[in-house]
Parts: C-alpha cells; structure tokens; sequence
C-alpha cells in the first residue's frame, strides 16, 4: 500500500513539474514574440524610411502603396515620411536612416547593404545553403537593432507576402508564394 501512495506521489511531482515547464515555455515564448514585434515597431518609429531599391527596378505605384500602407502603429506615433533611392544614389549620410531594402536582393551591389544572415544568390537568395530562386521566393528580415528592414523578393511582379500576412513572431521569414517556408530567429555560430 506504501509502494502504491509512494508512486501517486511521485507521479504527482512529475506532473507538477512538467505542467510548470509548459507554462514557463509558453511564457517565453510571448516575451519573444514581443521583443522581436518590438524591432518592426522600432524601425517605424523615425521621421522618415528611406526605401533602397536595386539600380533596376522600376518602382510602380501599387509598390510605393504597399510599402506605405505597412506600419506598425503605436499610441501617438505618426507616419514616417517615405523617401525613395535607388542604390547607386545613396549617400554615407543616408545610411544612418531607418532603410528599408525593396526589390530583387540578387540585384543589389552594394556589400554593405549584403551583410545580412541571408545571402545573394544569381537569380534569387540563399539561406543556410537552401537555395530560393524561384520568381515567386521572397523574405522579411530585420536586423537586431531594428535600424534596417529587406523586404526583398525575387520577381518584380511577384506580390510580397509580408505586406499581406505579415511577420509574425520572428525576425526572419522567408516565403515561397503565400507559404511562410523558414521562420526564425537567425543566431550566428
């Protein structure tokens, strides 16, 4: 009768301690969510977003609207002015903005606007030696300091994702048509 209490009590403990983790887990897991919501938040809260696009691209109206219509809105904050470059035109005093890269990322030249988890490929990107070339791969990535954001995908003609769904949690996503298909938090090493 002692061996059968003895074990209630232990199976009891054990139950105790893994329900603890899962609400411990969840808890994290929020204040994630929060802290990386936190760096779309920060990028948006500046008077303006300079907007870096390849030498190439042709911005359309619908693009500028997108981009535009995107924010994260908190009390009291108000639109950032939209200012538009292509890269060539870009000066060492407007790289202490807020830039937002937009377009193909395979087209861009600069390599300090390269240095980022995802890498350039010949007709697309890569990630973690995953190639994305198809014309409709595209990704949202923010740096840590949430003072630079790409919104970068493959075909011009292409719709990006994140304008219409969204980041989510994490930092990096990267789609493949409307399918979220890597997201993540990218930790170097």
């Amino acid at each position: 009768m002692k061996t059968k209490s003895a074990f209630i009590v232990i199976l009891a403990t054990v139950f105790l301690l893994l329900s603890s983790s899962i609400v411990f887990a969840n808890t994290n897991k929020s204040e994630h969510s929060q802290e990386s919501s936190s760096l779309t938040m920060t990028f948006y809260r500046t008077d303006s977003v300079l907007v870096i696009m390849p030498d190439d691209f042709k911005l359309t109206n619908s693009d500028k609207t997108d981009i535009e219509s995107y924010v994260f809105w908190e009390k009291n904050q108000h639109k950032p002015m939209y200012i538009y470059k292509s890269e060539s035109e870009v000066t060492k005093a407007d790289c202490k903005k807020h830039i937002l890269f937009y377009g193909s990322f395979s087209n861009f030249q600069r390599k300090d606007f390269l240095r980022i988890p995802v890498k350039k490929d010949t007709n697309g990107f890569r990630f973690n030696n995953r190639i994305f070339n198809q014309p409709s791969d595209a990704f949202f990535y923010i740096t840590e300091n949430g003072t630079r954001m790409y919104v970068c995908k493959n075909s011009y003609k292409a719709k990006h994702e994140f304008l219409s769904i969204g980041t989510g949690e994490y930092p990096l996503h990267i789609y493949r048509g409307e399918n979220i298909v890597v997201t993540g938090v990218y930790v170097q090493n």
